[in-house]
């Protein structure tokens, strides 16, 4: 067992959690920068389809966080998707944040796997998957 869920085993909350949730800390803390970010389009997805307005705000919250924008185009027309996809959760409207969270979550998954290797997707730079992380938000 490694030290991060040593950590979260000591504290208060972590304490009654099911296997499930040992299981999914777990995954979570030993995953590659680029395999958060399809666990939090996966996140989204599901929190939509249980038309579940928090959560899916909340993961795109955290899509959003993840983004630098300094790394050009394609990081800002993230930011617009994901913007235009946090009004229509707001709206109740989670027909469309599917539409636009669906194929996005495909791309990315298709580029992890084209990959091969740990190196990050094209693109990955804007995005938390990348190498050089995106943003003031990661000194947090």
């Amino acid at each position: 067992m490694n030290a991060e869920l040593d950590v979260l085993q000591a504290t208060s909350e972590y304490r009654g959690r099911s296997a499930f949730d040992t299981y999914r800390a777990q995954q979570v803390l030993s995953a590659k920068p680029e395999e958060l970010v399809l666990m939090v389009y996966d996140h989204v997805i599901t929190s939509c389809r249980a038309k579940d307005k928090k959560k899916a705000s909340a993961g795109i919250a955290t899509l959003i966080d993840s983004l630098d924008l300094d790394q050009g185009e394609i990081a800002a027309g993230l930011f617009r998707l994901y913007r235009y996809a946090m009004e229509r959760v707001w709206e109740g409207k989670f027909d469309e944040v599917l539409s636009v969270m669906r194929p996005l979550r495909e791309t990315w998954a298709a580029a992890m796997k084209g990959m091969g290797s740990p190196a990050s997707p094209p693109g990955a730079s804007a995005v938390a998957g990348g190498p050089e992380r995106v943003g003031a938000s990661a000194a947090r």
